[in-house]
């Protein structure tokens, strides 16, 4: 035990938006943070994410230096990205599109992937970049012993003038959270709902060490199975949003397939890639109604010579995904895409997929939009929630990243307000603050949701009204309208 310190801020969880948080913080003068996180240590393991303009404004506002590294490690993995394995440049590298087409092989959207063409836009550009990558250069920017890993957040207790925060190191090595972005499982969870994260990590506690910190505050960003939100709403009338939501949607991919005929490739060049190297296809020949919201979305990835790549994205009952082979999920795609009225040649090439190279993935939300008005869904006390463990939501808009970094722009500004103002110890205050949080943060977050789940039918002008509506935003004027507040 160690309650010798207390810390002003203790942040759970050292993905993108806890470290943004302590980087904001320390930028504002506060330095007595702690940044604990469960992993046993850094490992390169992580998808690709997408910082779009509000991400990165967010950053920027959040600290330069920070801002200038992402955005150079963003721009390089892209142009790496557009090499072939012999290391000559696509054509048209400059004006890199992400095409949405129809089974016919028409652009039904478009969104480009050049930084310049969204900065000229939006007033910021586009990058993306490896979840480790982005983790690893914001971590850079705070000192070593600011962030610990091996310290997994079991159950906190609130006490007058601080939150006491219980952890468990040295834990079994067969615990992990599968709904990490940096963990892509090959196994799907049983239940329709997240597993208990409190009684599987309390069951294998009997070999582990326990410790405890303190601090003033604490702003729980450990992720969609956040433990700390378990917690939180356990033994409440919030308890049934304690642990996240099945969306319906699951992902099914291989994204190295070696050795594709070349007949598969011309065909598929020929109808669909035409010289890029990302496409996404769906059928829309179905009628457009509610059923058409559910069409399975297939994202194909020209990565050399004969190798391709696959990410679908299906409506699943978790029923289909539960104790299957890899073989059997490669069948399950190949039915899933021909039942769709895919041709056939993209059943043969889901058919080569490796089996040791198959992920499946479940996509969890936390729903915003909770039918309770009576009590903070996002605070209690001295305890904020930030990222996806307030709004976790599936990828289809590449949000989640972005949204947790705007709000660790705003929580940042509000801790760094209090404890300049010396409020720590003002309970009020700081009740006050977290209310101003969630009520500038949850209406949009509901529109993100929403945007989130319904955007697979939308037309160019849907989307380009969305987007003018997410990215033209300030991300100053979202801080003065909470200082406003």
């Amino acid at each position: 035990m160690n309650l010798e310190q207390v810390y002003d801020v203790l942040i759970v969880g050292a993905g993108p938006v806890g470290l943004a948080t302590a980087i904001s913080l320390r930028q504002r003068g506060i330095k007595n943070i702690l940044v604990i996180d469960q992993a046993r240590s850094f490992r390169r393991v992580g998808q690709v994410v997408d910082l779009l303009p509000n991400g990165l404004k967010a950053l920027r506002y959040i600290d330069e230096q920070a801002y200038q590294k992402v955005k150079q490690v963003g721009l390089e993995f892209s142009q790496n990205w557009e090499q072939n394995s012999d290391g000559k440049e696509q054509k048209a590298l400059q004006k890199r599109f992400w095409n949405r087409k129809n089974l016919q092989g028409e652009i039904t959207r478009s969104i480009s992937l050049d930084f310049d063409t969204w900065f000229n836009i939006y007033d910021e550009g586009r990058v993306s970049i490896p979840w480790y990558q982005l983790q690893t250069n914001l971590r850079s920017l705070l000192p070593p012993e600011m962030v610990r890993v091996n310290h997994r957040c079991v159950d906190i207790r609130e006490q007058d003038a601080s939150i006491q925060v219980e952890c468990i190191t040295n834990h079994d090595k067969s615990l992990s959270n599968t709904f990490a972005h940096g963990e892509t499982p090959k196994t799907a969870p049983n239940k329709n709902n997240a597993p208990d994260n409190l009684t599987d990590i309390k069951s294998a506690t009997a070999n582990n060490f326990s410790q405890q910190f303190q601090a003033k505050l604490v702003v729980a960003a450990d992720g969609i199975n956040s433990t700390i939100k378990q917690v939180l709403y356990r033994n409440s009338d919030l308890s049934p949003w304690a642990k996240p939501q099945y969306s319906g949607f699951a992902a099914i991919s291989c994204l190295k397939i070696d050795n594709v005929s070349q007949g598969i490739i011309q065909e598929l060049e020929h109808k669909y890639f035409r010289d890029e190297r990302i496409i996404t296809l769906y059928n829309n020949s179905c009628p457009s109604n509610v059923d058409n919201l559910e069409q399975p979305r297939l994202i194909l990835i020209r990565r050399a010579e004969n190798t391709l790549g696959f990410l679908l994205h299906a409506p699943l009952s978790l029923d289909l995904l539960q104790h299957k082979s890899a073989e059997e999920i490669i069948t399950l795609a190949a039915k899933i895409l021909t039942a769709a009225g895919f041709p056939a040649v993209i059943s043969q090439l889901i058919n080569l997929s490796n089996p040791e190279k198959v992920m499946r993935r479940p996509y969890y939300i936390h729903p915003v939009n909770i039918p309770i008005t009576s009590q903070p869904i996002w605070s209690h006390g001295r305890l904020v929630l930030a990222g996806d463990a307030a709004h976790g939501m599936p990828p289809f808009v590449a949000q989640g990243a972005n949204q947790g970094l705007e709000d660790a722009a705003i929580i940042g500004t509000a801790i760094a307000d209090i404890i300049h103002n010396d409020d720590l110890d003002n309970q009020e205050i700081i009740d006050h603050h977290y209310r101003k949080y969630e009520q500038l943060r949850r209406p949009f977050m509901e529109i993100i949701q929403e945007a989130t789940m319904q955007n697979d039918n939308w037309s160019q002008e849907q989307w380009e009204n969305y987007s003018d509506l997410v990215y033209r935003r300030n991300i100053e004027d979202l801080i003065n309208d909470f200082m406003a507040i």
